[in-house]
């Protein structure tokens, strides 16, 4: 997700209360309080809209296309994951290779969160054994509003909800979609300096939240980790996504992120990459399992470079202020529905279609509508 006037993709915030600066943090771990859930904040993009598009167009990133939208007299160029639904082809479905990575992470005092372990937050499997079951991954049938989607992964299917007008039967394209073919890898483990390290108490796994200083973290993935898992198949072309367990980022003086999506260039192109906290804490209202997951992804697919523009927004959902981007879990943060799949309820969050977005009447979602639930029933507001 990308976060109010900044342009990279922070997923699930929570506020904080005060604390002084990175720089001034003292040896020893700090401890936080909790606050309300949110769901986005801005951390330093890589890339620029030029970068990438020219990655798009010579495929030295994951597939993408791009596209002009007009508003008023104003023309909004962005770039999305897939084939563009608008222009008819003989094969309108996308698939994405991307490759799950459970983090351990690792406190020098020796607190660690594990996504890979059972423990007392849900003794029926590990967070990562439910995010592998979970509809982020597993294809099932959808229906919207009583109209049927298709059968997919959920982010497959808002997709082709956003885009109905042209996804749906006798639609220009009624096979587009985008889907995710995974990859787990064995996990990694990160071990957070003491000065880039806070943890809260909660009531169920190892008694903790743990956090980490996402300006440390998040050049340290770039630079150090990704480069690392080359040879495990993380390349410009896939979609790696770092899957943590009760285990935020520190965003600012009052906040926490529990995921956000990014993209860097590198000399093989644009490496697109996201961050997602399975949250089983039972502390943030809208917050349950692969809701940031969900999150997440959708706002990669629809926003995958992190710079795609839009007519201002906000004074919703978890924005304060006014928002200027393409990041279609940002409006409705904290709003999640029931998915019953494998046994275990999951939580995805509902997400904004792209005509609430570009202010588009009628919408070119599925029954009209501006999300995919159907919260939104009207373009946005302007800001």
């Amino acid at each position: 997700m990308i976060g109010g006037a900044s342009a990279l993709g922070i997923g699930v915030l929570m506020a904080l209360p005060a604390a002084p600066p990175a720089a001034a943090a003292p040896a020893h771990i700090k401890t936080f309080r909790f606050g309300h859930a949110l769901y986005d904040v801005g951390v330093h993009p890589g890339i620029t809209p030029a970068q990438a598009r020219a990655s798009a167009r010579a495929g030295t990133t994951v597939p993408e296309y791009t596209a002009s939208v007009k508003v008023g007299t104003k023309n909004f160029t962005y770039t999305i994951v897939g084939k563009n639904p608008a222009i008819k082809v003989t094969n309108a479905a996308t698939t994405v290779k991307a490759v799950l990575i459970p983090v351990i992470m690792k406190f020098s005092n020796g607190d660690n969160w594990n996504p890979t372990k059972v423990d007392s937050c849900d003794p029926g499997a590990s967070a990562l054994a439910r995010t592998q079951k979970s509809p982020v991954f597993v294809s099932q049938s959808w229906k919207f509003g009583g109209t049927s989607i298709g059968t997919g992964q959920y982010i497959n299917a808002f997709q082709r909800a956003e885009f109905w007008k042209f996804a749906k039967p006798g639609g220009t394209n009624p096979t587009f979609g985008d889907s995710l073919s995974v990859k787990t890898i064995p996990e990694i483990t990160i071990n957070v300096p003491n000065a880039q390290a806070a943890e809260g108490t909660i009531g169920c796994g190892n008694g903790l939240l743990g956090a980490a200083n996402i300006n440390w973290l998040d050049p340290f993935l770039q630079h150090t980790v990704i480069p690392s898992l080359k040879s495990q198949g993380v390349l410009t072309t896939t979609f790696p996504i770092f899957l943590l367990h009760n285990f935020a980022e520190i965003c600012g003086a009052q906040c926490l992120a529990a995921g956000y999506h990014n993209a860097f260039n590198v000399n093989a192109g644009v490496q697109t990459y996201g961050v997602a906290m399975y949250d089983n804490s039972g502390l943030f209202p809208g917050s349950s399992d692969i809701s940031v997951l969900s999150h997440e992804v959708a706002e990669w697919q629809n926003d995958p470079s992190t710079s795609n523009p839009a007519p201002s927004w906000g004074n919703i959902g978890q924005v304060s202020g006014c928002q200027t981007n393409l990041e279609v879990g940002d409006p409705l943060s904290g709003k999640s529905f029931k998915d019953a799949l494998n046994g275990f309820t999951y939580h995805p969050q509902e997400l904004a279609f792209f005509s609430w977005f570009y202010h588009q009447n009628p919408s070119l979602g599925v029954n009209g509508w501006y999300s995919d639930k159907g919260t939104f029933k009207t373009f946005a507001a302007p800001c």
